[in-house]
């Protein structure tokens, strides 16, 4: 390593990674006092002269990680009263002097994961965190550790620890908060290892080799917040196996191997609020009069999916009129249930999301999801749905429900005034059903910022999907889904995206027009009316918007007649929106006929557009009222000698006004 550090004496940071640096020879670094960090990582260093670092009096930061080094001598880094953080990981090292970095005595981070340690050395006074994860560890022995009030998480993921650990193996670690035991083919909890780690609140013992849970398998532990046991290959859990654990708030015991769970297994759990059985082989939760989770007081969030669960009982999920359970996620998804029954809403009045997809669910029992009275998201994708209104109350939504994921179903026919609530959906999943109709209640919800997922139906590319075409239309760019739309009738729009299909080509049978009255139903126009208004200066004031995205330069504004006859034309530019026509030059054309006025769109070619019945309106009375002129004298009876003289006065005035404004 030859970089000329002399004459960089105010260097802050040095970054030489990825580089071909074989070794960090003596007098690599001069008194330079403003350096905190080096980064010499993703290099090929197996030596270190000693006390190279030692003139570094400002080092926070070193980085090491991924080279070639095989050891650490004991003067290595000398003392470096400065350093915070030190990655030693991805490296060769078989042995670490034992008091190679004990003087190190402001490190807080030690990184030595990846290497090929197989024993422990004297770690810093001073740290807080050290990884040891993917090394060679077969034990901990006593006496390994100081007494320390500093580290708060020790990652010892991937070694080969196994059984071996001993009441004295953390010993001395008096603050500890996270336990990393991951991968180490332990085939029994640790409890004697535990039982003096008072403020432990995270043990992690993935994917060992734990089978059996014991009565009081962990001890007591009063400030433990998680647990994990997952992929473990646990078959038995017996009764008050987590009794001790007070404090747990999360328990994982997913990818596991069990069959059941007995009564009484989750007593001594009051504080419990998120259970992760997934991925198991469960296939019930009570025994008629109790259920195995009645004990969790405190559950809020429950994961059951893959297992085998063909149904749920009234005793399933913990329910007492005097308790006042809160769960409020449950996932049931990826197990065997055919029915979804009323029994499913007891103990779960309070759930905020549902997961019931990818079962076998064909049917739907009335009342279930309006029983859902707090939900929020609700998922029955991937099921065998078919007739959501088949009879009343089935499809009655929560009021509260905002996203639901009916994808990949087999779905022809939902009652979509279902949708229409007080409170806005977010999403609304309809794929890859064999729904025929895109009805125009999901096309406003599309304009008022809903998600509406349609893509894989068969979409019957009549007139009734004019709506859809012309919201699309309206789109400078399509998202994914609308442009993936597609028809499924009639025979000659099949397999056609409705995005490519015309909209002059949305036909309707005659016998069916009827059903599609209004305006939405037409062929979409270029331009329609904003107002028609006749000006107090005596003009025709007619006021317009652009409806489509197409080639539209100018605008040519007609006045015509019942027998077709043009009474008026005049043109507007494209940037005008407003057209005048003063009335004393078309008053006398009409002379009382009936007229209609008409605006039609030309394309840069100076083609002009089709006529569209939207496109023309029934042209405004333009016969302008008389106005008179008056003079007015207070009324006053000092004015009249008789009451009846004053009477005759205002009467005669009236029927004047009247006459002088016919």
């Amino acid at each position: 390593m030859q970089v000329p550090f002399q004459n960089m004496t105010g260097i802050k940071v040095i970054n030489a990674s990825h580089n071909y640096i074989a070794e960090v020879p003596k007098n690599c670094f001069p008194k330079l006092y403003e350096l905190h960090t080096i980064d010499i990582s993703y290099n090929n260093i197996s030596l270190i002269a000693n006390g190279v670092f030692q003139t570094l009096f400002s080092l926070r930061f070193l980085n090491l990680s991924h080279n070639s080094l095989t050891e650490i001598k004991s003067s290595a880094f000398g003392t470096l009263p400065t350093l915070l953080d030190m990655n030693l990981s991805h490296n060769k090292l078989i042995s670490i002097v034992r008091g190679a970095l004990a003087k190190l005595t402001s490190l807080r981070f030690l990184d030595l994961s990846h290497n090929k340690l197989e024993k422990l050395f004297q770690i810093p006074i001073s740290l807080n965190e050290l990884n040891l994860e993917s090394n060679l560890l077969t034990g901990i022995p006593a006496g390994t550790w100081p007494v320390m009030n500093s580290l708060l998480f020790l990652n010892l993921n991937d070694n080969q620890i196994g059984d071996s650990l001993s009441a004295q193996s953390f010993t001395g670690l008096l603050v500890l908060q996270r336990l990393l035991l991951n991968r180490n083919g332990i085939t029994v909890p640790p409890i004697e290892c535990l039982a003096g780690m008072s403020t432990l609140q995270y043990l992690h013992l993935e994917q060992n080799n734990i089978t059996t849970l014991d009565k009081s398998a962990f001890g007591k532990l009063p400030v433990l917040f998680e647990l994990n046991l997952q992929a473990n290959g646990v078959q038995e859990i017996s009764k008050r196996s987590f009794e001790g654990l007070l404090q747990l708030l999360t328990l994982n015991l997913s990818s596991n191997a069990i069959k059941s769970i007995p009564m009484d297994a989750f007593i001594g759990l009051p504080s419990l609020r998120k259970l992760d059985l997934s991925f198991n082989q469960i296939s019930k939760l009570d025994n008629k009069t109790n259920g195995v989770l009645d004990d969790l007081l405190s559950l809020e969030e429950l994961n059951l999916s893959h297992n085998k669960i063909s149904f749920v009982t009234k005793k399933t999920f913990p329910s007492n009129q005097y308790i006042p359970y809160n769960l409020k996620r449950l996932d049931l998804s990826f197990n065997q249930m055919p029915v979804l029954t009323y029994d499913i809403t007891f103990g779960t009045k309070k759930l905020l999301s549902l997961n019931i997809s990818n079962n076998n669910i064909n049917e739907i029992r009335r009342g279930v999801l309006a029983n859902f009275t707090e939900l929020q998201s609700l998922d029955l994708s991937n099921n065998e749905l078919s007739n959501l209104a088949s009879e009343a109350h089935v499809f009655d939504l929560p009021k509260n429900l905002i996203n639901i994921n009916l994808r990949n179903n087999q779905i022809y026919k939902i009652p979509i005034p279902n949708f229409k609530k007080d409170l806005q959906f977010e999403n609304i999943d309809l794929r890859n059903n064999k729904l025929t109709d895109f009805p125009q209640l999901l096309v406003l919800m599309l304009r008022n910022g809903t998600n509406v997922y349609f893509a894989g139906n068969p979409l019957d590319c009549i007139c009734a999907a004019r709506p859809l075409k012309h919201f699309m239309m309206e789109k400078s760019k399509l998202d994914y889904d609308l442009e993936n739309i597609e028809c499924g009738t009639p025979s000659f729009h099949k397999d056609q995206r409705l995005a490519e299909v015309l909209d002059e080509n949305l036909q309707c049978l005659l016998e069916d027009r009827d059903q599609y009255k209004g305006v939405a139903f037409q062929e979409l126009s270029d331009v329609q009316f904003r107002d028609i208004k006749i000006a107090d200066y005596g003009n025709l004031t007619v006021r317009f918007f652009v409806t489509a995205a197409r080639d539209i330069a100018d605008f040519v504004i007609y006045i015509r007649n019942n027998e077709n006859d043009v009474l008026y034309q005049g043109e507007a530019a494209y940037n005008e929106r407003t057209h005048e026509i003063p009335i004393e030059t078309i008053r006398d054309k009409i002379k009382g006929q009936k007229a209609e006025i008409c605006i039609i769109s030309k394309n840069s070619n100076g083609i002009t557009g089709r006529w569209f019945s939207a496109q023309c309106t029934n042209l405004p009375d333009l016969k302008q009222k008389r106005k008179g002129i008056f003079t007015f004298t207070a009324f006053s009876s000092a004015n009249y000698k008789t009451p009846n003289t004053m009477i005759s006065t205002i009467i005669s005035l009236l029927l004047f006004l009247t006459i002088t404004l016919c």
